[in-house]
């Protein structure tokens, strides 16, 4: 090799540098030989009987690995020698390695005998070729490293999601249009351009053409500029610098030609860049129209002459790498000066059209999206329903293709029955963050709080020995309830805890209930993880409903209050039930069907004033893995079965945070809303669900009633004992409540398009404000009036007299009128509510109104009864 400077591709004279003598004698032993680009200079195996002098071109010294995949570790330019390390060494070049032209080459070959008289008669010249060839030797060393680096850097992407090939597919029309122009492009081996709306299979199309080109068995690769632009505007205003617009295009030239840099050594390193690390493969550059124009501008120019600068570098480099790009603009939106681009591709360009404009094949990708499907979650194939595909047909689709994969793979996991019901199908696109809702999760504590792996199990690990405790003391302790602290502490804070909370936290009770994580616990030791029945599922609400009533039944003729042992013998039997249940069946079945203390809860939880819900647009077009459903590899999947998108009501959350955890988009929000906000929103609802909060109202109805006089002298005359006398009390009111609703929804049906039970269920769910109100009203007496037994209990078994100081008295007058105050706040929303309900289904207001006004008058039936009877309270 010869000493050149740094400057040695503008050396006119490749030769100066050699002594006169040496320099002719190798003009008059050498040939000179010319090569075109592409040309092998040298093949694999070089015995190194010939030593080149590059008089002029570049070459490139390319090794090729065991799947004979191309890597390029050297460059050498005029000026350079090639062969001698052959020569030095006696062993022929690597049989992997060749020499190839990349300009026109002029070569001047000599003979090896030759070479060496010329080191016999210039000893200087043998000094000079023996450190530049320790140079030679650690730059291909560097570029090897480099190459591994490369390699290494290579797999890390490729094992990234991003690359993770599209579950929907290209329906037969986009197939008859585009199959002709696909092919003719795939096989030309130059760029692409894929134009259409997010969703329509963009992905999809470039794959296919990578596969059907000469470099499919080569790298293929995926840059999405939407995303890394929006993570990049996500940064804080301080850590983008000044010139925020000259740091993004200096990072999207890096991210494309490389990022030159200081090693930790101080030494010059660089980063490959998308171009370098695609080299014989393709890169796929999905929203390409987010690219700065100066970097489409370099793309461009490198796609048309086939070279291309590496940032910080002089050197060019031949563009091995196929480009398919990919834009959501409209062709009338593309111009030359802002996407020069896109415009220079528009003659090699695939325009996809929206799925509303080929509504024709909808049908066919159901049912290819129902077979998929089915076969992953090994569940039978539903067939769907008439109107389900109507509606399917008639959406708008403004995720397109994507969005209908999505939505039939969400329809899949919560169906549980042969025929896809439209109920299955969740189409509302809105975003969660509406009027009205603030996202909590916004709030750093907060956030972190709910990310964190210790919640909610640190509240879970207070609450469950807390609870056994109780149980010991209902068992074990004194008989008498105002003595027993597990009595007290139940009925004065438990239960009024228990209707407060799902105002205020909804469902969040059943994240730290010690039954359900003891049927957690228990799950882990023995999992017969057995599908819950179908039947149950759709009946659940009944069960619930008849549980509920069951146990509001029990606390009244078993004298529960006055009872720990009672009390705490039912709280065995939940806690054995949820035990078994969770053992046998999957997921948490037993507190999302079964368990009443739950579901009473749920149902309430409906007027809460906090939500979780996902934003389904982010599910739409991002979602891919279902995590919020099965799960992730630290973390199981929701422990209710949900599929956050389809989530509508706080029945059906526990607000465990696990789908926060585990969804990798961002997409589930934590908001503070309007009380009740679902309930106004109501689309399908439950008969069972109706029949429970009109039941409940009926139910507390009756234990204010056996209190007043008039009753307790009527049942004392005919002898009847008290639990007869509940029984018939509870029984009629429940019966006579719920006929009033059915009297009400046979009139007000009969003015809209709602059937009876439609017309029933909708607005028996309108009174659950007031039986939330009135079960708040009822638990505030004995929050009060026994509340104040827990200090005074304390004080007296620890002598601790501080406590004698947080005894508060109320009078009996301020508990009836704030619990009245409760009673017509409830009125006033359910009216609210039913009135919505009403305007929804009624255009013309005369009709609404009509259609409002039966439900109005027992809604005030019903308050007007709870408010009197209220009054009794504290006479037994």
């Amino acid at each position: 090799m010869l000493e050149i400077p740094e400057t040695r591709d503008r050396i006119r004279e490749p030769l100066e540098r050699l002594p006169a003598s040496l320099r002719e004698k190798v003009r008059e032993k050498g040939i000179v030989r010319e090569y075109n680009p592409g040309d092998l200079i040298v093949a694999p195996s070089d015995p190194g009987e010939i030593i080149r002098f590059f008089l002029s071109g570049k070459a490139s010294v390319v090794l090729r690995d065991d799947e004979n995949r191309e890597m390029e570790v050297d460059t050498v330019l005029p000026g350079d020698m090639y062969g001698e390390i052959s020569f030095l060494t006696g062993r022929p070049a690597p049989s992997n390695t060749e020499l190839v032209a990349d300009d026109h080459c002029m070569v001047l070959e000599v003979t090896g005998s030759d070479f060496r008289e010329f080191l016999k008669d210039e000893p200087d010249f043998t000094v000079t070729l023996a450190k530049n060839l320790a140079r030679k030797i650690t730059r291909l060393d560097r570029s090897i490293f480099e190459s591994k680096l490369k390699r290494r850097a290579l797999q890390s992407l490729i094992s990234s999601e991003d690359h993770i090939f599209p579950d929907y597919v290209i329906g037969d029309y986009v197939r008859r249009h585009v199959a002709k122009p696909m092919h003719e492009l795939a096989f030309t081996e130059g760029p692409v351009l894929l134009i259409g709306e997010t969703g329509v299979g963009k992905e999809v199309l470039a794959h296919a053409v990578f596969k059907m080109s000469h470099q499919n068995k080569e790298v293929f690769l995926l840059l999405d500029m939407a995303r890394i632009r929006s993570e990049r505007r996500g940064w804080e205003a301080e850590d983008r610098g000044i010139d925020g617009v000259t740091d993004e295009i200096g990072d999207q030239m890096r991210l494309f030609f490389g990022d030159p840099g200081d090693g930790p050594r101080g030494d010059q390193h660089h980063s490959a860049g998308y171009l370098e690390l695609c080299e014989g493969g393709t890169l796929l550059v999905r929203g390409v129209e987010h690219l700065a124009t100066q970097v489409q501008q370099k793309l461009l120019d490198a796609i048309k002459t086939g070279k291309y600068t590496k940032t910080g570098q002089t050197v060019q480099r031949h563009l091995r790498t196929r480009l398919v790009v990919t834009t959501e603009l409209d062709a009338t939106e593309i111009s030359p000066d802002a996407h020069p681009l896109i415009h220079g591709l528009l003659d090699r360009s695939i325009t996809v059209p929206p799925l509303r404009k080929r509504r024709r094949e909808i049908p066919a990708l159901v049912s290819h999206y129902l077979e998929k499907y089915s076969r992953d979650f090994r569940k039978p194939t539903p067939e769907p329903a008439k109107l389900t595909l109507k509606m399917l047909v008639n959406y708008s689709w403004p995720g397109n293709d994507v969005e209908l994969s999505a939505t039939i793979k969400r329809a899949m996991l919560v169906c549980e029955d042969t025929v896809l019901k439209p109920e299955d199908i969740y189409l509302d696109v809105k975003r969660v963050e509406g009027e009205g809702k603030l996202d909590l999760l916004r709030f750093r504590p907060v956030r972190h709080a709910v990310l964190s792996p210790l919640f909610p199990a640190v509240l879970q690990s207070a609450a469950t020995p807390f609870f056994v405790i109780l149980l010991f003391l209902l068992m074990l302790g004194p008989v008498d309830p105002m003595t027993n602290p597990a009595s007290l502490f139940s009925w004065a804070v438990g239960w009024p805890a228990l209707v407060f909370g799902s105002f205020f936290w909804a469902r969040f009770w059943c994240s730290i209930c010690p039954m359900g994580v003891l049927g957690k616990l228990a799950k882990k030791v023995i999992n017969l993880d057995k599908q819950f029945p179908s039947g149950l599922k759709y009946r659940s609400d009944f069960v619930i409903a008849g549980t509920v009533l069951l146990i509001i039944w029990l606390e009244s003729v078993t004298h529960m209050r006055q009872t720990p042992w009672n009390l705490g013998i039912l709280l065995i039997v939940i806690t054995a039930l949820a035990v078994s249940v969770s053992v046998i069946f999957e997921r948490q079945s037993w507190c999302r069907y079964l368990c009443p203390l739950g579901g009473m809860t749920g149902v309430l939880a409906q007027g809460a004033i906090v939500e979780l819900r996902a934003d389904n647009k982010v599910c739409a077009a991002q979602c891919k893995g279902h995590e919020c459903y099965f799960g992730t590899e630290d973390r199981e999947g929701c422990p209710f079965g949900q599929v956050a998108p389809t989530l509508r009501s706080n029945l059906e959350c526990k607000l465990c945070s696990t789908c926060v955890k585990n969804c990798p988009h961002g997409a589930i929000s934590l908001n503070l809303r309007v009380p009740g906000h679902e309930l106004f929103q109501m689309r399908q609802v439950n008969a069972g669900t109706a029949f429970l909060v009109v039941s409940m109202v009926g139910a507390l109805l009756s234990e204010l009633v056996v209190k007043s006089p008039v009753v307790v002298e009527f049942s004392q005359s005919l002898e009847l004992p008290y639990w007869a006398l509940f029984t018939i009390a509870f029984l009629g009111l429940v019966t006579l409540f719920n006929l009033g609703l059915l009297l009400a929804a046979t009139i007000s049906s009969r003015l809209g398009d709602e059937t009876i039970q439609e017309n029933y269920s909708h607005f028996g769910v309108a009174l659950l404000p007031l039986a939330m109100t009135s079960f708040m009203a009822f638990h505030l007496y004995y929050l009060i009036n026994l509340g104040v037994h827990l200090p005074m209990l304390v004080a007296k078994t620890f002598n601790l007299a501080v406590f004698q100081q947080l005894i508060i008295t109320v009078p009996p007058d301020l508990t009836y009128f704030i619990q009245k105050i409760l009673i017509g706040f409830g009125l006033l929303w359910s009216g609210l509510v039913a009135y919505r309900l009403a305007r929804s289904s009624h255009e013309n207001f005369v009709s609404a109104l009509a259609t409002f006004i039966p439900h109005c008058l027992l809604a005030c039936f019903l308050a007007f009864s709870l408010a009197q009877s209220l009054a009794f309270m504290g006479l037994d």
